[in-house]
């Protein structure tokens, strides 16, 4: 609240004289309220700056944004954030193409270089800072980070070992994979660190195996020596296979099968990186007790087709409830994702009935199962399995009479338009 305190000093003894008392009085009070009306108008001034970030960041008027950013650079005595959304908002404006619309690409581009030079610890933090808050300018300032390349490294990684700024650690990986082999040594080094936790070591070292440096080779392997969790050697080991060395091919394999689940899991990741990778081996995997493990193997049969994988993943799509476990959710979509793939390329023939069959038995106990069977059904190539099928089997039937028991209303809405469907392409509808 503006306002202020003038002490206990009464006006008459300010105004000195009794009849002039009232005049002076009242000039004195209008006097003391435009005084504080003033001072109040200074207080709810905005400056460039806000008015700069908000065009920036909220509004999406990035060229308004450049003209109050350019003055804030001028006006503000701390640098830090004029500089930092300015950079980001030259990048915009050139990856927008709006500089070019309006003929200052070549100046932007100018005042981005030399904004990017000056970059320094408290800029690059309060990008690192804006890249957590989620905005739409949001892959013109990563590229803003990538471009400054190595010095960037240490605060990334800072930021990720102390969990800042949660919600942008996804581009924080991407940012050191594209910066590459500068930042490699200092990756490694942050893997070693026992302050760094597990999750973020695992991560950081896939990461040295996504940038495919090979001068990282000597501390890959010296990091290998110097660790005892069984998880990160196979880490270590998935990494050297893709900087190069096929050596680690059998190892990840016998990963696969491992006491250790944390072991699994990283070999079961690995498999999709894999030459020539042993399908049955993978197919097995997809009867792993742990999601993330039948996961990946999931995924990796995407890329190594094995036909022999489809009863194992009709399994998995109907492996118990999974209402409050997102892992498992996350599981069964590799699988439909797959039986998909499989149906598309003519590699699992019969899904369509083998599916209205399971229904039918009432051996989907699950609604979220029933549920995915269902949206797979609706699919253009289970469709056509069921128009195709033998006019005995009576499928399109079988899916009406699985509609009419169904009792949970989601599989119920997805049935409806499963029978939409079959009944547009066949003209006479279900008898």
């Amino acid at each position: 609240m503006c306002g202020a305190r003038y002490g206990q000093v009464s006006l008459t003894e300010i105004l000195g004289g009794k009849g002039k008392r009232n005049m002076k009085k009242t000039l004195i009070v209008l006097l003391l309220v435009g005084v504080v009306s003033f001072g109040c108008q200074q207080k709810q001034i905005i400056t460039q700056l806000e008015v700069g970030r908000s065009k920036l960041l909220n509004a999406g008027l990035t060229m308004e944004a450049v003209e109050h950013l350019e003055r804030a650079e001028v006006e503000e005595v701390n640098k830090v954030e004029p500089r930092a959304l300015l950079i980001i908002a030259y990048s915009n404006a050139i990856s927008t193409r709006a500089a070019e619309m309006f003929n200052v690409e070549t100046r932007f581009q100018s005042e981005r270089a030399r904004l990017l030079n000056q970059l320094g610890e408290f800029e690059i933090k309060k990008i690192l800072e804006i890249l957590g808050e989620r905005h739409r300018v949001q892959k013109d300032a990563v590229q803003v980070l990538i471009d400054r390349g190595a010095p960037v490294v240490p605060f990334v990684l800072d930021n990720l070992v102390k969990d800042r700024n949660h919600e942008a650690h996804d581009d924080f990986f991407q940012i050191l994979k594209q910066i590459g082999g500068e930042g490699v040594d200092t990756i490694l080094e942050t893997v070693q660190d026992n302050a760094t936790p597990i999750a973020v070591k695992v991560k950081l070292i896939r990461t040295v195996g996504e940038i495919g440096d090979a001068t990282a080779t000597a501390g890959l392997e010296r990091l290998h020596d110097s660790i005892a969790d069984e998880g990160l050697k196979m880490e270590v080991d998935t990494a050297l296979y893709l900087l190069g060395h096929p050596e680690y091919k059998e190892k990840i394999i016998a990963g696969l099968s491992d006491a250790n689940v944390v072991v699994r899991r990283a070999a079961a990741k690995a498999l999709v990186s894999l030459n020539d990778a042993p399908t049955a081996k993978i197919v097995e995997a997809l009867k792993d007790v742990d999601d993330t493990v039948r996961m990946d193997a999931a995924k990796a049969l995407q890329k190594y087709h094995d036909a022999n994988a489809v009863d194992n993943l009709v399994e998995v799509l109907n492996s118990g409830a999974d209402s409050e476990e997102k892992q498992a959710a996350k599981m069964k979509q590799a699988a439909m994702d797959t039986l998909h793939l499989y149906a598309e390329k003519g590699m699992a023939d019969g899904l369509a009935a083998r599916f209205i069959e399971l229904l039918t038995n009432s051996e989907v106990t699950d609604p979220d199962n029933r549920l995915r069977m269902v949206q797979l059904l609706k699919k253009p190539v289970l469709i056509k399995q069921v128009e195709e099928a033998d006019q005995y089997d009576n499928l399109p039937h079988k899916i009406y009479q699985i509609y009419e028991a169904e009792t949970n209303d989601m599989v119920k809405d997805e049935f409806i338009k499963l029978l939409d469907v079959i009944e547009q392409d066949d003209g006479d509808g279900i008898e």
